[in-house]
């Protein structure tokens, strides 16, 4: 059963008592789902609603364009992950200048009390909000203690002794080291987009069929290479070969990310797939010959074959 979510506005009802987990979200990783299921459990405990808070987009993107900070989710696929979560309900808060210039007081009185009625709000410990960061978690702690709310700052997860957060994920994804990002996300990093008509190398002169795709505009890519993963088309999941990068074989082309989807014929072009990368199988290289490329993509071919076998035993 699909969860409501909700667009928020200043004209619309509260939804009343609620335990509720507010961030970003980028990612929906390890660390964000203990802050959800925090919340989830002290929501039932309190017979309250379990409510996700979160923006349409990253805040950064409004504050600070020229960073053009890479993200590793739609919000699509975020709200999607968030709902497998458990809680009862999606608030989604447009981001814009005029909330950014916001007070924090203002903010929490003009925004979060006309949404819901909150019990408890559940942040990591460096939550941040209101015009110029100003608001911390003892700005929350103060206005809960003046209506009647307990605030519940959580210490990052770490793994291997460091925090798991959006921003050492993006880092090792950007570096090809998708393996490693799985262990933070707790799913492979996947990558939305457009399947487009491509160069045509890979049907004709390689026989080896590919699907061209364009990435949504802020896709968190991996590093130039080819990947083993995995390529959603109408609701079906299917093995595939993944390239990142221009071909150096091709240097005119413009195309950037393709994928041999496996055992799969069809026109999906104008179609969205979802691709995951679960294996760097090597970096872009330049072959003697085209049939010296063919023989190495058919090789990557086969890894991955393997390796979906592997996820689907």
């Amino acid at each position: 059963m699909s969860i409501p979510i909700i667009e928020w506005d200043r004209g619309n009802e509260s939804l009343g008592r609620a335990v509720a987990a507010i961030g970003v979200f980028d990612g929906v990783h390890i660390g964000h789902r203990a802050l959800l299921a925090d919340t989830t459990s002290v929501a039932h405990a309190t017979g309250s609603r379990a409510i996700a808070v979160t923006f349409d987009r990253d805040p950064e993107q409004v504050v600070s364009p020229d960073k053009n900070i890479p993200q590793l989710l739609t919000l699509e696929d975020k709200l999607e992950l968030i709902s497998a979560e458990n809680v009862d309900a999606i608030l989604v808060i447009p981001f814009c200048m005029r909330l950014a210039a916001m007070a924090p007081k203002r903010f929490l009185d003009d925004v979060l009390l006309q949404a819901f009625e909150p019990i408890a709000l559940a942040v990591g410990h460096d939550f941040r909000f209101g015009t110029k960061a100003s608001g911390n978690v003892e700005t929350l702690e103060s206005f809960g203690a003046e209506h009647g709310f307990e605030v519940r700052p959580h210490e990052l997860v770490q793994v291997d002794g460091i925090p798991v957060t959006a921003t050492r994920i993006r880092t090792l994804i950007s570096q090809g080291e998708v393996e490693a990002a799985t262990r933070l996300l707790g799913r492979p990093h996947r990558v939305s987009g457009t399947v487009v008509h491509g160069r045509g190398e890979g049907s004709s002169k390689l026989g080896i069929p590919t699907a061209n795709v364009t990435p949504w505009t802020h896709a968190a890519l991996p590093a130039d290479g080819v990947y083993a993963g995995t390529a959603t088309v109408g609701g079906t999941r299917y093995g595939a070969a993944i390239s990142v990068g221009k071909p150096p074989m091709f240097p005119e082309s413009v195309d950037y990310l393709e994928a041999h989807i496996i055992d799969f014929k069809g026109d999906i072009y104008g179609d969205e797939l979802v691709l995951e990368f679960h294996e760097r199988l090597r970096g872009q290289l330049v072959y003697r010959d085209e049939d010296e490329l063919a023989r190495s993509i058919r090789a990557d071919i086969a890894c991955t074959r393997t390796t979906f076998m592997r996820l689907e035993a």
